[in-house]
């Protein structure tokens, strides 16, 4: 397959996949609430944190595992990729061992200080099953996770997930809409992981039938993988902190607030992660090959995704008050709207996104020590100032102390990216980004002075939702492109039938 069919056919997959579950994904939290309550839904949310944590025992592995397999498919190298994934294998074993002893003793121990009204043994359940579902995951599946990462075939991880998301928000819906307990839902997720499993393994036996994942690694290492691991604890510390800061600190009532608005932002966020992760493979074999092209590539996905994130927040900024409204309608436990809510919400993933492609730059170069160290220290001014202002301020104290601690990674890892790795002048990057964050700024103060839209139905959302995206996407490609002419020859390149490789 060509690399520009290929690139069409991770961007498609992705796209729809994260669409169709970022859907399913705004369906079933509204039943759950409906059927059993705030308080249940932010113990689901919140136990879903806690495992993002859990999930790190992991991530060093996965991300030095990807990073290392690249060099040999490029060079077509089927020993070398066997060699490098049966490291991670071995690597991925030990881990799991650990993993689920971890998951046991939180079972036992989780369900004293979460404060809730579900009994001892409902929550205990709910956790063993969810740490068994992970458990499956990292034995079995993540190493062939990782080697269709890194032949640029992310489309089957999406094909496979998707199916395995529909099927566990398939049992959610059912059974919650006969409420049994929540505990048996979980029991559901379980099974279906299983089934995933079955995929992977049929898949990897047609197609990849010449990997071997037994070979003698000796006391083989991947490179760079303990810097991965701080990286990945540092980031899920700070993106994950805040809803168990309220659940321990204010209650799970405040948790589900909070989850209802970031399920909003985390599911538009994730939806272009999803095609960013589908497609991050280019900027890898690129810049392993040809470090002059990279510097074009890394430009468009900087123009790109910063751009699509801008139109996202901008809609989002109008239309997430009436959303929540209409969303949480019938619901009088804890008041969901809040004035302050829509912008701190919004910043969050838009300045996020401005360090993307940087932080990929940052570990396929080797400088995965150095963006370890910058992401303890902004994790730790998060988790201080989040464990202060919730005191004071409640949620907007945890939004804050986000907003606070976010743009020390964006600005080094610019600084990194642009002087010390592709050792050039970093304005074009900073128009790229500052033209942006000045359209939602300037967005923000249109809201405020003059713009204001009545929207009481679904219809309504739908119809305002349609222009608006339309209106933004028209105005934020058109800055973008004039201010990156590689955008528009990159577009043309993959979907007019311009000549030339992307």
């Amino acid at each position: 397959m060509n690399k520009k069919r290929l690139f069409i056919r991770n961007f498609i997959v992705g796209f729809l996949s994260q669409a169709i579950i970022l859907i399913l994904g705004f369906v079933v939290p509204r039943i759950v609430l409906t059927s059993y309550g705030s308080d249940t839904n932010g113990l689901l949310n919140t136990i879903t944190q806690i495992f993002m944590y859990m999930a790190l025992l992991e991530s060093g592995i996965s991300q030095a595992a990807t990073n290392a397999l690249y060099r040999p498919f490029k060079n077509n190298d089927e020993n070398g990729v066997s060699f490098v994934a049966s490291i991670a294998k071995k690597q991925y074993k030990r881990i799991t061992l650990i993993y689920a002893a971890i998951v046991l003793g939180m079972s036992f121990i989780l369900p004293f200080f979460i404060k809730t009204s579900i009994s001892f043994w409902v929550v205990f359940a709910i956790i063993l099953f969810e740490g068994a579902t992970n458990v499956l995951s990292f034995y079995f599946i993540n190493t062939w996770s990782c080697v269709l990462n890194a032949c640029g075939k992310n489309y089957i991880n999406n094909t496979f997930n998707l199916i395995m998301r529909i099927s566990c928000y398939a049992i959610k819906i059912v059974l919650s809409l006969c409420r049994v307990n929540i505990a048996i839902i979980q029991a559901g997720y379980f099974l279906v992981s299983v089934i995933k499993l079955l995929l992977y393994y049929v898949y990897f036996k047609k197609r990849f039938s010449w990997l071997d994942l037994k070979v003698d690694v000796k006391n083989e290492k991947l490179p760079h993988k303990n810097q991965y691991l701080i990286t990945e604890i540092a980031s899920v510390i700070f993106q994950s902190t805040d809803m168990i800061v309220l659940s321990i600190f204010v209650s799970t009532s405040a948790s589900s607030v909070y989850s209802i608005y970031n399920l909003v932002f985390v599911s538009l966020s994730t939806l272009l992660n999803g095609v960013y992760t589908s497609l991050v493979y280019l900027l890898n074999q690129t810049y392993i090959s040809d470090i002059e092209k990279y510097k074009k590539i890394h430009d468009v996905f900087n123009s790109f995704f910063v751009g699509t994130m801008t139109v996202l927040m901008c809609v989002s900024y109008f239309l997430i008050t009436p959303f929540v409204s209409i969303y949480t309608s019938g619901i009088h436990d804890i008041n969901y709207i809040n004035r302050w809510y829509p912008l701190l919400f919004c910043l969050i993933p838009l300045i996020s996104w401005c360090r993307y492609p940087q932080t990929n730059l940052a570990g396929i170069s080797g400088n995965a020590k150095k963006m370890a160290i910058c992401s303890i220290v902004e994790a730790g001014i998060n988790l201080t100032l989040s464990i202060v202002f919730v005191w004071f301020l409640g949620i907007i104290g945890v939004l804050l102390a986000t907003l606070v601690a976010l743009p020390i990674k964006v600005i080094y890892l610019n600084y990194l990216s642009e002087k010390e790795i592709m050792k050039r002048n970093p304005i074009k990057t900073i128009v790229i980004l500052g033209s942006n964050l000045f359209i939602f700024a300037l967005t923000v103060l249109l809201s405020e002075l003059c713009i204001k839209f009545t929207i009481n139905t679904i219809s309504d959302f739908i119809r305002y939702g349609v222009v608006l995206s339309m209106v933004y996407g028209v105005l934020v490609f058109t800055i973008n492109s004039f201010i990156n002419k590689d955008l528009n020859l990159f577009i043309s390149k993959l979907f007019f039938k311009q000549k030339g490789d992307i």
